[in-house]
């Protein structure tokens, strides 16, 4: 075949992907990307951004079913797939149900309700009963032992470092645009100066210290990462704009001896010709 040779996803390639997950016994959309596919699916949230998420693939970012999926496909690329258990959120293990006193949860501030996610232990679980005191509690993931249906677009595979560090930060800093970020790279430093309504983002600094992290594992040559914050205090005046208020300012002092000195002439003038009359 003639023509250019297809650029084919590999692992630890940064790819921008849309999706839709949905279960595949009921047909309920679990998790999407794209703001048409939430309303017609009826589960659009506004607190949610609906755009293209950012994948290093192979890297453990999705779902072990998605990244083998990714791998060896092109930008531009749809795919609709089947994943099931053991490579989407496992199956069921009926160790992780476990039966406990109600006081055990509302000790530590939790209420019991059939259905509500929990954090018990620093493990999130879903309440499947309360009754006569006890409560059952499933750490199992909610889709555990469910094959799930994906449709997945692959919008842009980003290879341009700067671009792959700009993405790296909008993965932290989702509510501010990331085209506002300016980055450099230069030899094992990488420099981000921060635009300022990025000053006061809750959790700056973990978001930053997760940044540096991600660039030192994904750019092994970088040892540094540089973010700088400018305060603006008042915009610079332009020379020009300057020495031209100056003259402005300059011009009616000059003018003046000039205007004083025609009065003087004329009423000198006007003095002769009485004279001449009255001779």
């Amino acid at each position: 075949m003639c023509g250019v040779p297809l650029m084919l996803i590999k692992n630890g390639d940064f790819i921008l992907m849309d999706y839709v997950l949905k279960v595949k016994e009921t047909g309920e959309v679990y998790d999407v990307t794209m703001e048409d596919q939430a309303r017609a699916a009826n589960v659009y949230s506004p607190e949610q951004a609906y755009e293209p998420k950012l994948i290093a693939v192979g890297q453990g970012w999705m779902l072990k079913g998605i990244d083998n999926a990714i791998l060896d496909s092109e930008e531009g690329q749809e795919k609709d797939i089947e994943i099931h258990p053991e490579n989407a959120f496992g199956e069921r293990d009926g160790t992780k149900v476990k039966i406990v006193p109600a006081r055990e949860l509302t000790s530590q501030g939790v209420t019991p309700k059939p259905g509500a996610r929990v954090e018990i232990g620093g493990q999130l679980a879903t309440i499947r009963s309360v009754g006569s005191g006890r409560v059952t509690i499933d750490f199992n993931h909610p889709l555990a032992g469910k094959t799930l249906n994906a449709k997945l677009l692959i919008r842009k595979v980003v290879s341009e470092p700067t671009e792959r560090i700009r993405e790296l930060i909008h993965r932290r800093i989702r509510n501010i645009s990331k085209d506002k970020f300016f980055i450099s790279c230069l030899g094992n430093l990488v420099t981000i100066e921060m635009p300022e309504d990025a000053f006061t983002v809750d959790d700056i600094q973990f978001a930053k210290k997760g940044i540096a992290k991600e660039v030192s594992k994904y750019f092994p040559e970088v040892t540094t990462v540089q973010f700088i914050e400018s305060h603006i205090l008042k915009s610079a005046t332009k020379p020009e704009a300057k020495a031209t208020e100056e003259a402005a300012k300059e011009a009616p002092k000059a003018e003046a001896p000039q205007a004083e000195e025609s009065a003087d002439e004329a009423d000198e003038s006007a003095k002769s010709e009485k004279k001449a009359w009255e001779g």
